[in-house]
């Protein structure tokens, strides 16, 4: 059993839903202009401008166990509480905030920072470990 995550901000990516606890969440804003990164991984998209600081966009999708995908303009990005430097996630939408139930099941095989999954009225969330998610990126924008 893993613990309940109470308030969340669901996304949905590549034809799945995802919940990120809403302690690791800083906002959530528009896609801007996107400077690509020469020789970054693909999961990196590239740097962007968000409220006068640069921030890192990386697409949400390798960090739970899908292929990287291109952003496209009508997508969301979500703002990460960090310690060190702008993070933001690169989703193609955000269903808003819900109280998630407490009843969560594990994955029967972790999909990267994706640990359990609730159901939901509007169907399965997969549920992100906010810890392993901030490991995940920092791998990634260290590398």
């Amino acid at each position: 059993m893993s613990v309940p995550m109470p308030r969340a901000v669901i996304c949905l990516h590549g034809g799945n839903r995802y919940a990120i606890p809403l302690s690791a969440v800083r906002r959530v804003t528009e896609m801007s202009y996107v400077s690509r990164v020469p020789r970054a991984p693909s999961s990196l998209l590239g740097i962007m401008n968000t409220q006068g600081r640069v921030a890192c966009l990386i697409d949400l999708g390798p960090l739970v166990g899908l292929k990287a995908r291109p952003a496209r303009p009508e997508g969301k990005v979500v703002m990460l509480q960090r310690q060190k430097g702008e993070v933001g996630l690169y989703v193609s939408e955000v269903a808003g905030i819900a109280d998630l139930p407490a009843e969560a099941r594990d994955l029967p095989e972790r999909q990267g920072a994706a640990h359990a999954q609730v159901d939901s009225p509007e169907g399965p969330v997969k549920l992100i470990d906010p810890e392993q998610l901030q490991r995940a990126i920092d791998n990634l924008v260290e590398a």
